[in-house]
């Protein structure tokens, strides 16, 4: 059995109107996912560790500018990126308004 897990980490945003968490600015949450799948190459070398993306969740809830900040490889990094393009979310807010925030998302492969 393969076990994934997910967390949504918040990281520092750029300038303009996207925002970090704090100061009045809330996280987006999670409302829909798609867990991501392991490549045979992966399955193969009993690989596990963890991707971790940048990306930024829009207004709209949809996350946009997907880079990998900490790669796994053995195709990996394309499935955690492949599977949160299809997530949604809440998008967080600023004085009650949807606003773009700048987070991290961690998508850990572990097999069981």
């Amino acid at each position: 059995m393969i076990v994934m897990t997910v967390a949504l980490l918040l990281a520092q945003g750029q300038s303009g109107e996207i925002f970090k968490v704090g100061g009045g600015v809330t996280a987006p949450k999670v409302l829909a996912r798609a867990d991501p799948q392991y490549t045979a190459e992966a399955t193969e070398a009993k690989l596990e560790g963890t991707v971790l993306l940048s990306v930024v969740i829009g207004t709209d809830g949809i996350a946009r500018d997907l880079k990998v900040i900490k790669s796994l490889g053995s195709g990996l990094d394309e499935k955690a990126l492949d599977a949160v393009k299809l997530w949604y979310f809440a998008p967080g807010t600023k004085d009650g308004q949807p606003v773009n925030v700048r987070a991290q998302i961690e998508v850990n492969f572990r097999m069981k």
